[in-house]
């Protein structure tokens, strides 16, 4: 078991001015550290006309790769946009799929669904958005565990698994995280490894012999209307005007991965917020137990 591959999330092409130039550092950093593939989380570069050269050069960089690049889809990805549209923009052969490498078996999930009234719906054009405040927003509907099940049963390998929303109590994560545990610790060759973004900090913990890592955004961290102030003046900010609601990183963040039979390293890298910061504006938001950083840190922990 050996392998390396290299995780970005949250890049948000949408909102951030400089998406493109982020996404070619993570990549060159791709080339340079010879991973066997790539693969973002989500909430990445959706389909339209909505700053369209900068999704024209993050296109064009996808398709000049000599290595493989995976997909996972995230709720912002399909605020304007079907879920299918989506995956044919990004030539992304499903929403969930699995392929080995490196001794090791991949999985991606979609968790891009909400239930309401004990029906389960796909995200698409913003629907989730106008659901009902009973409606449990993210969630792996029962098909989509059952293929879960079906595939870990049949790998001999041991398993990492990519989503978009954690897969286990978080803020954001997913509302059926003991569904999805039944599942992933009865799995008969293991799940090392479960990887996030969506919720924009880094963190790591460890529960019933897997691991979850949610990896920082690529780009920033939110802040919100209440908490408007600009950064990088007014001529980027009326093309992007999103960016006066966040709390921009100054460098790209993202992650490189390796697994091997002995133990699981991750390499990140730190950075600073620019312009105001959390602390200054006196930034708070409910729910929030993760520390604010623009970093991702170096981590590494042995296999049992």
């Amino acid at each position: 078991m050996k392998v390396r591959f290299g995780v970005i999330a949250d890049l948000h092409t949408e909102y951030i001015h400089d998406g493109a130039s982020r996404f070619k550092r993570f990549l060159d950093a791709c080339i340079t550290e010879k991973v066997d593939f790539g693969i973002q989380l989500g909430d990445f570069c959706p389909p339209g006309e909505k700053n369209a050269e900068q999704k024209k050069e993050i296109m064009s960089l996808l398709r000049g790769l000599s290595f493989p690049f995976y997909h996972v889809v995230g709720n912002h990805d399909t605020d304007r946009s079907e879920k299918s549209d989506v995956l044919s923009y990004l030539s992304a052969s499903g929403a969930h799929t699995s392929f080995d490498m490196g001794g090791v078996h991949f999985v991606t999930v979609d968790a891009c669904y909400y239930k309401e009234d004990d029906r389960y719906y796909s995200y698409g054009n913003g629907n989730h958005l106008r659901a009902s405040s009973s409606a449990e927003i993210s969630v792996l509907p029962p098909s989509e565990l059952e293929w879960l099940e079906c595939d870990l049963n049949k790998t001999g390998l041991p398993s990492v698994i990519f989503s978009h929303q954690s897969l286990i109590e978080s803020r954001s994560g997913i509302r059926n995280p003991i569904d999805f545990r039944r599942v992933a610790e009865n799995a008969p060759s293991g799940v090392l490894l479960s990887v996030c973004g969506h919720e924009h900090v880094d963190r790591l913990e460890h529960k019933n012999g897997i691991a979850y890592y949610c990896l920082n955004s690529a780009s920033y961290y939110w802040a919100g209307s209440k908490y408007s102030h600009s950064t990088y003046g007014e001529k980027i900010e009326s093309a992007y005007p999103e960016l006066k609601k966040v709390f921009p990183y100054r460098d790209p963040l993202f992650a490189i991965i390796d697994i091997d039979d002995a133990e699981v390293r991750i390499r990140g890298g730190d950075s600073y917020i620019v312009g105001a910061t959390p602390s200054e504006l006196g930034f708070q938001k409910d729910g929030i137990c993760d520390e604010i950083t623009a970093s991702v840190t170096n981590r590494q922990w042995k296999i049992n």
